[in-house]
């Protein structure tokens, strides 16, 4: 399939969809083809961010079947709603960190969980004492109960996936009640429901924030940050590596299959056979687990790299702060885990274009480039008065307590603009768009029939 007619069958897709939707009067039913056409753009990376129109057609119809809400007095929770929560991605740890931060310094908060989260995350957050409720109707009975828990909300906050039009709506009816609703902008490469019905955008870094204005058409925007974890760096130096089957000194990435994009792309893997293989170097690879893609590596590739699946947070930091130098995850960068090698003082490597994320000056936009990068490393070793640098700016600014002072303080009417600064013209937003269009990946929602209409 070639861009053109990958193009044409996006098109095709999404009519569909919309057709489907337009033509469709049971509310339901109508729920569920809205999530297709959410998740359709949300695992395709098209040229469609959001979709503003249907989110208010949708409301538009069940507006006059829907009760009366009253928000209740004197409201003082600040609710966090989350789809899933996942033991793996820096989404959920966002989410989690932050209302821990908040429940520890006494804040009145609470967790509704719309899908489902692992047992490890539930009692995390119990073990934290934060109150934790789900909503296990689906449709318009979901809507209906974050609704009428979000009355009892002083404000909310959206940690949701990109095709939750039930929190969506729910968030429209907070919102024409007087209570304000935020969205953190986790989906920021991709299509999500949501953000121009809050009251602002959360924005996590630069470039989700330059990405908004121009896509999304936020109402506001104010910046929240990718917080670190709290690091007992040499707690975590002492756990070492026995766990793991690896000898000091080796570099290490984390993140998901995903970001990677083993099945189309070999830029990871080309990056592999130059450390692994021509430079002799250990590389800890944790996330992806033994992907088919990696079998064609040569025989010294192969010999110096561990591939591990899921590993725990805990020992994943371990095992970070034990390494010479973290590896970003590409084409798709990891956030979160950057972020933590930043404060562990690790020098880091990566290679796309610029994010707009703290210490982009890590980024290369060649493989050349970084294969130079990472051989006068080798020579040479790091430049520590960077790493001080990055790894202060991260303790100062993107603390879970500053992170947490920002959201306060967006609840509370102010609006915090990126607090370093950033090229813009390093920045290409489109960036993963364009990688997406050149491979011949497409996720067509299981209801489509490409000869007919799928079933209103």
């Amino acid at each position: 399939m070639d861009k053109e007619q990958k193009s044409l069958m996006v098109q095709k897709v999404d009519e569909m969809l919309l057709n489907a939707i337009h033509s469709c009067r049971d509310a339901n039913k109508l729920f569920d083809l809205a999530r297709h056409y959410g998740r359709f753009h949300w695992f395709n990376l098209t040229d469609r961010w959001s979709h503003n129109d249907l989110e208010n057609y949708i409301f538009n119809l069940i507006e006059p079947r829907l009760p009366q809400f009253t928000p209740a007095k004197n409201r003082t929770t600040v609710t966090h709603v989350l789809s899933e929560g996942y033991d793996t991605g820096g989404h959920t740890p966002l989410c989690v960190n932050l209302i821990k931060e908040q429940k520890a310094h006494g804040d009145d908060v609470e967790l509704i969980i719309t899908r489902s989260a692992t047992q490890s995350i539930i009692d995390e957050l119990r073990n934290a004492q934060v109150p934790i409720k789900s909503t296990p109707a689906t449709g318009v009975a979901q809507m209906l109960q974050l609704a009428q828990a979000f009355m009892q909300s002083k404000a909310v906050v959206l940690h949701i996936n990109p095709d939750d039009i039930t929190a969506c709506l729910a968030v429209m009816i907070a919102e024409r009640s007087g209570i304000p609703c935020y969205f953190v902008n986790h989906a920021n490469i991709h299509f999500a429901y949501g953000p121009s019905q809050c009251s602002a955008i959360l924005e996590i870094t630069a470039s989700s924030w330059l990405s908004s204005q121009k896509y999304r058409h936020p109402k506001a925007q104010s910046f929240l940050g990718i917080p670190a974890s709290d690091l007992d760096i040499e707690a975590l130096r002492k756990t070492g590596t026995s766990e793991i089957d690896i000898d000091a000194p080796y570099f290490i990435s984390v993140g998901t299959p995903l970001k990677y994009r083993f099945g189309s792309s070999n830029d990871f893997l080309e990056f592999i056979e130059f450390l692994c293989g021509k430079k002799k170097q250990k590389l800890l690879l944790i996330g992806p687990g033994d992907h088919a893609a990696l079998i064609n590596l040569s025989p010294d590739a192969r010999n110096n790299l561990i591939v591990k699946g899921v590993v725990a947070r805990d020992q994943t930091l371990a095992l970070m702060a034990n390494a010479k130098a973290y590896i970003d995850s590409f084409p798709e960068g990891g956030g979160t885990s950057v972020v933590n090698a930043m404060k562990l003082g690790l020098p880091i490597f990566g290679y796309r274009i610029s994010e707009g994320m703290y210490g982009d000056d890590f980024l290369s936009t060649s493989m050349a480039d970084l294969q130079e990068k990472v051989s006068d490393f080798l020579a040479n070793g790091p430049d520590e008065t960077v790493l001080a640098e990055r790894a202060s700016f991260i303790r100062s600014k993107m603390s879970i307590s500053a992170c947490r002072d920002r959201l306060l303080a967006t609840i509370n009417g102010e609006r915090i603009p990126v607090p370093y600064d950033y090229d813009t013209g390093n920045m290409d937003l489109t960036f993963h768009h364009q990688k997406w269009k050149e491979n011949t990946d497409l996720f067509i929602p299981p209801i489509i029939n490409l000869n007919k209409t799928p079933a209103s």
